[in-house]
């Protein structure tokens, strides 16, 4: 460890700390970037005790090893060799997992997945340094992952929230994701309402549904333009060309007036029992998407970013980058689907039974949908 390092880190996170207010205020933002500087210098004063991260690393790849998961490691500690300001390692021989053209990067983004579920889901221990860098491929096929110096507990109740988020998104029960987003602390409960009565709850479901696919972004766009094509071929049958400059702009002028229409719909389906809502004085169209524009303008009043999520979330698109890189369509949600069936099979707790029910019997509760059974078994 270099010297007079935590006194750097120090000085550098009270910096930050003085500073995230006045910024918070500036930009009207919901988020607490004090809160979020706490956890980032809670995280790097403790990956300067080499000692706790001997121990996160030699417990991952015990705890990897009982759940049968040997396919993926952490580098063996030499503990005679280690201190506080000393970690010392066996060498492990590997390339970068994003660098190799070797045929089995599929397989192991999808090892390194389920290790993230497991830390996720399970232990509750999460690794939070997963650039390219730390994930190796060694020459046995295997997947090494580098770096325990910052990982972040996951609570039980966390865990739960985020089954039951899962879950809501598979059967397309987007009436419950607010809901969802309250207890992931993504948006606080006295903003629920607010986030509801906008409609952006169908902009969510579709950007989500879209996602679910595979493919990232471009995968995601270019899902919507065909979509687009085909519910709008009437509209275009004028054109010879369906990407001509004068087809895309019909197209995105149509869609962007039916998305209107059906967030305004949205929204006034919330309203009291004589259909009216209470958030907006009239009941036009244009009223609603004006409240829609400001809440997007301003939707740091309404959506925070909680601690975990920005290493959750760098862990993950990492994956998902990787995997992508390897396979176009690569869809990082549909490669959780097999662990999280496993996870909610093997949980009898009541939050976990109710979960696996809206993942088979869907939003209604009514139906066995046969086709989750099968993807399940």
């Amino acid at each position: 460890q270099r010297p007079a390092v935590l006194s750097n880190v120090a000085l550098d996170l009270h910096m930050m700390r003085s500073l995230a207010p006045l910024y918070q205020k500036s930009k009207g933002m919901n988020t607490d970037l004090v809160g979020l500087v706490d956890a980032w210098g809670e995280g790097f004063v403790n990956e300067l005790d080499y000692r706790a991260e001997a121990k996160a690393t030699t417990e991952f790849s015990r705890a990897m090893n009982e759940r049968g998961l040997g396919s993926v490691f952490a580098p063996e500690v030499v503990e005679e060799l280690s201190s506080m300001h000393v970690l010392t390692t066996k060498w492990v021989d590997g390339e970068r997992l994003s660098d190799s053209d070797a045929d089995d990067v599929p397989r192991l983004c999808g090892v390194a997945l389920n290790a993230y579920l497991t830390m996720m889901l399970d232990t509750g221990v999460l690794h939070c340094d997963p650039h390219p860098g730390n994930l190796l491929r060694t020459p046995d096929g295997r997947l090494c992952i580098l770096d325990w110096g910052m990982v972040i507990d996951v609570p039980e109740d966390l865990q739960l929230s985020l089954l039951e988020f899962i879950a809501n998104l598979n059967a397309q029960n987007y009436e419950d994701v607010p809901d969802d987003l309250v207890k992931l602390q993504f948006v606080p409960q006295h903003k629920i309402e607010e986030l509801r009565q906008s409609g952006l709850t169908v902009a969510i479901s579709n950007m989500l549904s879209l996602a679910a696919e595979g493919g990232g972004p471009k995968g995601a766009m270019k899902r919507m333009v065909a979509q687009n094509k085909e519910k709008y071929a009437e509209a275009l049958a004028e054109f010879d060309d369906l990407d001509s400059k004068e087809a895309t702009e019909v197209r995105q002028r149509l869609f962007q007036e039916d998305w209107k229409k059906q967030m305004a719909e949205d929204a006034m389906s919330r309203g009291d029992a004589d259909g009216n809502s209470p958030t907006i004085s009239t009941s036009t169209t244009a009223d609603v998407t004006m409240k829609i524009q400001q809440m997007q303008e301003s939707n740091a009043d309404v959506f925070a970013i909680p601690d975990y999520f920005v290493y959750m979330s760098r862990a993950f698109s990492t994956l998902e980058g990787i995997g992508l890189s390897s396979d176009s369509d690569y869809s990082i949600l549909q490669q959780c689907y097999p662990y999280l069936a496993k996870r909610l099979i093997s949980d009898d707790s009541p939050r976990a039974r109710g979960a696996l029910k809206m993942l088979l019997y869907g939003k209604d509760g009514d139906e066995l949908d046969l086709s989750k059974v099968q993807e399940l078994s």
